[in-house]
Protein backbone atom coordinates (compact mmCIF):
# COMPACT_ATOMS: atom_id res chain seq x y z
CA UNK A 1 0.00 0.00 0.00
CA UNK A 2 1.42 3.35 -0.96
CA UNK A 3 1.75 6.48 1.72
CA UNK A 4 -1.39 7.55 0.15
CA UNK A 5 -3.14 4.78 0.24
CA UNK A 6 -2.47 3.77 3.71
CA UNK A 7 -3.49 7.86 4.54
CA UNK A 8 -6.69 7.35 2.81
CA UNK A 9 -7.75 3.66 4.37
CA UNK A 10 -7.08 5.26 8.06
CA UNK A 11 -9.20 8.06 7.27
CA UNK A 12 -11.89 5.84 5.86
CA UNK A 13 -11.25 3.60 8.84
CA UNK A 14 -11.67 6.16 11.26
CA UNK A 15 -14.98 7.68 9.99
CA UNK A 16 -16.01 4.05 10.31
CA UNK A 17 -15.21 3.48 13.86
CA UNK A 18 -16.35 6.63 14.88
CA UNK A 19 -19.69 6.67 13.32
CA UNK A 20 -20.23 3.32 15.08
CA UNK A 21 -18.92 5.04 17.97
CA UNK A 22 -21.56 8.11 17.58
CA UNK A 23 -24.18 5.53 17.31
CA UNK A 24 -23.42 4.20 20.47
CA UNK A 25 -23.47 7.74 22.00
CA UNK A 26 -27.14 8.00 20.91
CA UNK A 27 -28.18 4.50 22.23
CA UNK A 28 -26.12 5.26 25.67
CA UNK A 29 -28.29 8.69 25.34
CA UNK A 30 -31.94 7.83 24.51
CA UNK A 31 -31.68 4.72 26.59
CA UNK A 32 -30.65 6.80 29.55
CA UNK A 33 -32.99 9.00 29.00
CA UNK A 34 -35.70 6.45 28.36
CA UNK A 35 -35.27 4.68 32.00
CA UNK A 36 -37.95 7.16 33.07
CA UNK A 37 -40.46 5.72 30.99
CA UNK A 38 -40.79 2.13 31.75
CA UNK A 39 -43.47 0.57 34.01
CA UNK A 40 -43.32 -3.01 35.48
CA UNK A 41 -46.09 -3.62 32.86
CA UNK A 42 -44.09 -1.98 29.80
CA UNK A 43 -43.43 -4.57 26.92
CA UNK A 44 -39.37 -4.50 27.28
CA UNK A 45 -38.52 -6.06 23.78
CA UNK A 46 -41.06 -3.87 22.38
CA UNK A 47 -39.46 -0.47 24.65
CA UNK A 48 -36.29 -1.73 23.60
CA UNK A 49 -37.12 -1.97 19.84
CA UNK A 50 -37.94 1.41 19.79
CA UNK A 51 -35.50 2.84 21.75
CA UNK A 52 -32.67 1.50 19.18
CA UNK A 53 -34.76 3.01 16.45
CA UNK A 54 -35.09 6.09 18.16
CA UNK A 55 -31.20 5.76 18.42
CA UNK A 56 -30.38 5.72 14.90
CA UNK A 57 -33.29 8.46 13.66
CA UNK A 58 -30.82 10.46 16.36
CA UNK A 59 -27.70 9.07 14.29
CA UNK A 60 -28.89 9.72 10.60
CA UNK A 61 -30.12 13.42 11.82
CA UNK A 62 -26.66 14.58 12.79
CA UNK A 63 -25.35 14.02 9.85
CA UNK A 64 -24.77 17.45 8.43
CA UNK A 65 -25.39 19.13 11.66
CA UNK A 66 -22.35 20.91 13.90
CA UNK A 67 -20.17 20.21 16.94
CA UNK A 68 -23.02 22.19 19.03
CA UNK A 69 -26.11 20.53 17.37
CA UNK A 70 -24.71 17.04 18.04
CA UNK A 71 -23.13 18.17 21.73
CA UNK A 72 -26.01 19.59 22.39
CA UNK A 73 -28.68 15.95 21.39
CA UNK A 74 -25.98 14.21 23.88
CA UNK A 75 -24.02 15.53 26.25
CA UNK A 76 -25.59 15.72 29.69
CA UNK A 77 -27.42 12.11 28.44
CA UNK A 78 -26.16 9.77 30.22
CA UNK A 79 -22.48 9.51 29.01
CA UNK A 80 -19.85 9.90 30.94
CA UNK A 81 -17.20 12.30 31.54
CA UNK A 82 -14.53 11.27 30.01
CA UNK A 83 -16.39 9.85 27.10
CA UNK A 84 -18.01 12.85 26.32
CA UNK A 85 -14.59 14.59 26.53
CA UNK A 86 -13.33 12.31 24.03
CA UNK A 87 -16.38 12.59 22.10
CA UNK A 88 -15.80 16.17 21.71
CA UNK A 89 -12.45 15.74 20.67
CA UNK A 90 -12.83 13.11 18.15
CA UNK A 91 -16.25 15.06 16.74
CA UNK A 92 -13.48 18.01 16.00
CA UNK A 93 -11.25 15.76 14.14
CA UNK A 94 -14.02 14.35 12.24
CA UNK A 95 -15.17 17.50 11.34
CA UNK A 96 -10.82 18.46 10.36
CA UNK A 97 -10.78 15.17 8.43
CA UNK A 98 -13.81 15.59 6.62
CA UNK A 99 -13.91 19.20 5.80
CA UNK A 100 -9.88 20.03 5.55
CA UNK A 101 -7.52 17.74 5.87
CA UNK A 102 -6.48 17.33 2.44
CA UNK A 103 -6.11 20.58 1.26
CA UNK A 104 -4.71 21.71 4.55
CA UNK A 105 -1.92 18.85 4.07
CA UNK A 106 -1.64 19.03 0.44
CA UNK A 107 1.27 21.33 0.28
CA UNK A 108 3.25 18.97 2.64
CA UNK A 109 2.04 15.92 0.96
CA UNK A 110 2.91 17.22 -2.49
CA UNK A 111 6.84 17.38 -1.21
CA UNK A 112 6.57 13.16 -0.76
CA UNK A 113 8.85 13.29 2.23
CA UNK A 114 8.33 9.79 3.45
CA UNK A 115 8.55 11.81 6.83
CA UNK A 116 5.66 13.67 6.28
CA UNK A 117 3.61 10.76 5.40
CA UNK A 118 4.36 8.78 8.04
CA UNK A 119 4.03 11.64 10.58
CA UNK A 120 0.24 11.85 8.80
CA UNK A 121 -0.13 8.48 9.41
CA UNK A 122 0.73 8.30 12.36
CA UNK A 123 -1.97 11.18 13.46
CA UNK A 124 -4.43 9.20 11.52
CA UNK A 125 -4.04 5.87 13.20
CA UNK A 126 -3.62 7.34 16.50
CA UNK A 127 -7.17 9.19 15.60
CA UNK A 128 -8.52 5.32 14.73
CA UNK A 129 -7.14 3.88 17.91
CA UNK A 130 -8.93 6.61 20.05
CA UNK A 131 -12.04 6.22 18.35
CA UNK A 132 -11.73 2.05 19.01
CA UNK A 133 -11.38 3.09 22.69
CA UNK A 134 -14.28 5.19 22.85
CA UNK A 135 -16.60 2.83 20.92
CA UNK A 136 -15.52 0.46 22.97
CA UNK A 137 -16.28 2.07 26.38
CA UNK A 138 -19.27 3.37 25.22
CA UNK A 139 -20.64 0.15 24.23
CA UNK A 140 -19.74 -0.93 27.76
CA UNK A 141 -21.90 1.87 28.76
CA UNK A 142 -24.70 0.41 26.44
CA UNK A 143 -24.58 -2.84 27.68
CA UNK A 144 -24.92 -1.77 30.98
CA UNK A 145 -27.72 0.20 30.55
CA UNK A 146 -29.49 -2.67 29.40
CA UNK A 147 -28.94 -5.18 31.82
CA UNK A 148 -29.42 -2.28 34.72
CA UNK A 149 -32.93 -1.16 33.32
CA UNK A 150 -33.65 -3.65 30.57
CA UNK A 151 -32.70 -7.48 30.75
CA UNK A 152 -33.92 -7.88 34.37
CA UNK A 153 -37.52 -6.90 33.22
CA UNK A 154 -37.33 -10.25 30.92
CA UNK A 155 -35.65 -9.09 27.32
Amino acid sequence: MTYLERITYLEGRFLEVFQYALYNAYRVATFSDGVKDLTPQSDTEENVQAKESQARAHLIESQGKGFDAIAEGLFGHGLSFKDEKELKSLLLKRNYLVSYFFVDCARELAKEDPKVYENKIDELQEYVDRAIALNGSLAKAFDKILDRDYRHRGM
